[in-house]
């Protein structure tokens, strides 16, 4: 195995972030479309147009691949809303007024959704994420873990909703209140061909995006306006 991973492009292994990216987008589209199982490493390597152990090279083994793809998945999803988030975190520790952190609520949605529908693999990685969520298609050991960055979206939408109910709720409320909220989009994303389907689209445009980004504003904002204290 170490003298697999020291050989170079001249002996016959690509080496570069770019081949490396190359192959996790390549799996993310065969995993979505086939399950874990349903995949071959050897398969994998002819459609990312790389000799078969290179992917040992960079992954170890299929699980290892598998692990990639999430965590590539996990550091698009910062790249897309980290920001929108770092600016909610310092209005939180700003102390600024409920109706700026209901609109940064608003704006975490706004680019939860752009990331989930308006990117061009979002399709893709939504195909991916449903069979990982599905235990007949998922490795056997689940990755390890939950996401950083979810985990860093729900804190400030958390504290959100916390600062707005004031001390109504409880830890478990809250939690609720952030998976109903956030499920608006989250359906969307998870059952993509099921809501095409119920809303008679061949597919999901930059209009019915932003329709979409809209709907979402107005009835998150309806919600935490009701549960503002008076």
């Amino acid at each position: 195995m170490t003298s697999l991973r020291r050989r170079n492009t001249a002996n016959g292994y690509p080496r570069g972030e770019e081949t490396k990216t190359k192959i996790i987008k390549t799996a993310i589209t065969l995993f979505g479309e086939k399950g874990f199982a349903g995949v071959s490493t050897r398969e994998i390597a002819s459609a990312a147009g790389v000799p078969p152990p290179s992917l040992q090279y960079y992954f170890e083994n299929k699980e290892g691949l598998y692990q990639a793809c999430i965590e590539d998945i996990h550091e698009s999803a910062w790249e897309a809303i980290g920001p929108v988030a770092r600016d909610v975190e310092e209005m939180l520790a700003a102390n600024v007024e409920i109706g700026q952190l209901v609109e940064g609520y608003c704006s975490i949605l706004d680019a939860l959704a752009d990331f989930l529908f308006a990117t061009p693999d979002a399709a893709t990685r939504a195909l991916f994420i449903a069979q990982h969520h599905s235990p007949l298609t998922r490795p056997t050991e689940k990755s390890e873990g939950k996401s950083a960055t979810g985990r860093r979206i729900r804190s400030c939408c958390a504290a959100i909703v916390s600062r707005v109910g004031g001390s109504r709720f409880s830890d478990e409320e809250i939690n609720v209140i952030c998976t109903t909220i956030n499920g608006q989009l989250i359906v969307v994303h998870l059952a993509r061909e099921h809501v095409e389907e119920l809303m008679g689209w061949q597919k999901i445009t930059a209009e019915r995006i932003a329709t979409l980004k809209a709907i979402v504003r107005r009835q998150t904002m309806f919600i935490l306006s009701s549960y503002r204290q008076a």
